[in-house]
């Protein structure tokens, strides 16, 4: 079965366009390889071969489970790359084959065609072309591995003495058993070609090259579940004709100057447009239609849209001014209050010292217990409890000094929040450690990341068990633990100074704004619940959600673009970290699985690797592994809100849950109306202006009512709570 036909078979929203760009492709190559001349027998070359693969996608979660996706993939020079369509100029990935070996997987039933099959005919439907996938990997081996038991795994009944030892680098499939075979002997043969002097001689030759095509992996490129590009063409460059030295103008615009010798000339005008002249051509769409072959530029209705929303938006800032008085006079009252306050008032700060500090221990124990265990001066059990004990720790603690001392939950949420991401990092750290110890893994680790420094590349278990290294997971702005990040050479200050100032001013708007519009319509919520003895009426709920709807989201967009982008790219540069793709494309998302999947990687990147796979791995189906990675995101969000205000609510929990029938509606409506922007917009309002600002107004409530009660009567907020 052709790769094209594998591409249509599917997915069923792929347009026919597509279908035959990739059949036209497909046939050129065919074309180009026939047509290629033979190498001698004596020489050595490395085998070549393109097309259309399944891969595996190892670190995405989809309401469906894990996914294969349709990549184009080239084999040449003894490098396995991928593209996501063969238009692509640069590869998503490559893998240098040095080192590998190839393994056949086998091969699973394509449930989606088969489903339909009635059990008569299901021996007859496993001898049809497309009723399977067959599948292959590219891993390195282990060390255990003696190079003569490195083969094409799957014929022969060979079996496998380290198969549990195996990590894939990278995972295919194809619907076709004859293209599956020939591309497990052309890839094993790439990897003899590796181990060859001609391999070496043509490495150190294209080192260059090389460096220029290395992997941007989903960087700025569009992934399922999100909103086509909207186009905004840049200006044409003007060319600047450079002049030499001792120009002169007149001599050299002589060579620009001609002279016409038709005397009628002048009188073209009369001639070539005649009042007859015809003015409608050819059938041609509307500009702003669909079928349009423009490529539309809508920088203009982009500006417009700018200056709307920045006078409208002054005009309400304008108002609430005026109404509540300007933000600049508060602060500096509490600024002087604070100046005349007693030391003993300004004690309050040191349960949130003592959480840091209390974290900074655990961090320490965890290093000694995984020393111990790295040296096997403890046994694994134990030292798994200690670890089991110690992280809990962190989180369990801290939450209690929250609880009980920290009475402001602007400053109790600050500490919880570190303290939880200490606890995700211990979490990995462990569990990344153990797979090192126990399943001798680090090579291949270090064979799948690339901009690697020199000592990094070399570093085994338990060599990277330092102080050190831990503490640079500490401060790494990502919550999975690895042997070897990738690193760029050297930090930019300037880029560093760049997002500080960004930072500096993202933060100062978000805090004026809640300061001069969400904290006056939060007191006479407040106010409006004590004229009417707590009572809570629909209409007022759904009065203030309108009045908080726009200002809240303003405040999330500047809280996501100064921590997701200033702050952890300042981590990043500081410690030289590569990796920087905190964040995709989540405002282009049309259905709600693709917004959790592309808004936070640290915490996406997490959850695939220490909930969702360990679930896979406990017997769980694809659908319950992503229920518990929804119920545990629900949970930590409910303790991130309930422990620092000292009520125990569900509404964030719920909100969490309620998400799960919103995904389904969201997909159906992306499967049935491919392009539009119905789940887009669904998206947002659910979120911005009805998620968020409901979720203010009900813990408000819920805070009001908790102080009510705590005092006995009815009390409005003090400053700073």
């Amino acid at each position: 079965m052709s790769a094209s036909t594998e591409r249509v078979a599917s997915s069923g929203g792929s347009s026919e366009e597509e279908h035959l760009r990739a059949e036209i492709y497909r046939l050129q190559q065919q074309v180009h390889e026939l047509s290629r001349p033979k190498p001698a027998e004596d020489s050595v070359a490395a085998p070549e071969k393109s097309g259309y693969l399944f891969k595996w996608q190892d670190r995405s979660i989809g309401w469906g489970g894990t996914k294969w996706g349709l990549r184009y993939v080239r084999l040449e020079n003894g490098r396995l790359s991928y593209y996501r369509t063969h238009e692509e100029r640069s590869p998503r990935y490559v893998l240098t084959l040095k080192d590998c070996a190839v393994r056949d997987d086998g091969s699973k039933v394509n449930r989606r065609r088969n489903v339909n099959k009635k059990p008569s005919s299901e021996d007859a439907s496993d001898m049809e072309v497309g009723s399977h996938f067959y599948v292959f990997s590219v891993y390195q081996p282990s060390s255990k591995i003696k190079k003569t038991e490195v083969n094409i795994f799957g014929e022969d009944d060979v079996k496998y003495k380290y198969e549990d030892e195996i990590i894939p680098l990278l995972r295919f499939s194809t619907q076709s058993q004859a293209e599956k075979n020939q591309w497990i002997e052309l890839i094993s043969q790439s990897c003899a070609f590796c181990d060859s002097e001609e391999f070496d001689r043509q490495s150190s030759a294209n080192q260059k090259d090389e460096r220029e095509t290395k992997s941007h992996e989903g960087h700025g490129r569009n992934k399922g579940g999100t909103l086509s590009k909207l186009v905004f063409e840049e200006v044409e460059p003007r060319s600047i004709a450079r002049k030499p030295s001792g120009f002169k103008l007149k001599e050299m615009g002589e060579n620009f100057r001609t002279k016409t010798k038709d005397e009628k000339a002048a009188r073209s005008n009369n001639i070539q447009y005649p009042p007859s002249k015809p003015m409608h051509r050819q059938s041609s769409p509307s500009y702003l239609s669909k079928e349009s072959a423009h490529n539309q530029n809508y920088r203009g209705f982009f500006n417009l849209g700018m200056i709307v929303l920045v006078v409208s938006n002054y005009r309400l800032l304008i108002e609430a001014v005026r109404k509540h008085g300007f933000i600049w006079n508060e602060l500096t009252k509490l600024n002087h209050d604070y100046m005349k306050a007693s030391l003993s008032d300004k004690l309050f700060l040191f349960p949130f010292v003592s959480g840091i500090s209390f974290v900074q221990i655990i961090i320490f124990q965890t290093y000694v217990i995984e020393t111990l265990l790295g040296r096997h001066i403890v046994c694994e059990r134990l030292g798994m409890i200690l670890h089991f004990v110690n992280t809990n720790l962190s989180l369990g603690v801290v939450c209690a000094i929250v609880w009980h001392l920290i009475d402001s939950p602007f400053v109790g949420a600050g500490l919880v929040m570190q303290a939880t991401v200490t606890w995700l990092k211990l979490i990995s750290y462990v569990h990344a450690n153990q797979d090192y110890r126990l399943t001798n893994s680090h090579g291949t680790t270090l064979a799948m990341v690339k901009d690697l420094d020199d000592e990094d590349a070399r570093v085994r278990y338990p060599e990277n068990v330092t102080l050190g290294d831990i503490y640079y997971f500490w401060f790494a702005p990502t919550l999975t633990y690895q042997i070897a990040f990738p690193r760029v050479p050297f930090v930019r200050w300037s880029r560093v100074l760049v997002l500080t100032f960004q930072l500096f001013l993202s933060t100062t708007l978000a805090a004026f704004l809640a300061m001069q519009v969400v904290k006056p319509n939060l007191e006479n919520l407040v106010m409006d619940l004590e004229e009417n003895s707590g009572e809570v009426r629909t209409s007022v709920i759904g009065e203030y959600i309108l009045k908080l709807s726009i200002t809240v989201t303003y405040i999330w967009l500047l809280g996501f673009f100064a921590f997701f982008h200033c702050f952890m790219n300042i981590c990043a540069e500081t410690l030289r970290f590569g990796d920087r793709v905190f964040y995709r494309d989540w405002w282009n998302a049309t259905e709600v699985s693709a917004y959790w999947r592309l808004w936070n990687m640290p915490v996406h990147y997490w959850l695939v690797r220490h909930v969702y796979f360990p679930s896979i791995r406990i017997g769980m189906s694809k659908g319950g592994a992503t229920f518990m990675v929804f119920l545990f995101s629900a949970v930590m969000h409910e303790v991130l809100i309930s422990v620092p205000c000292h009520m125990i609510k569900v509404h964030s929990f719920l909100a969490m849950m309620a998400q799960l029938p919103l995904i389904l509606m969201t997909k159906w409506i992306d499967r049935r109306y491919r392009g539009s922007s119905v789940g887009n917009i669904i998206f947002w309002i659910s979120f911005c202006f009805v998620g968020q600002p409901m979720a203010m107004v009900m813990y408000t409530i819920d805070y009001w009512e908790a102080r009510t009660d705590a005092v006995g009567g009815g009390v409005a907020f003090e400053d700073g709570e």
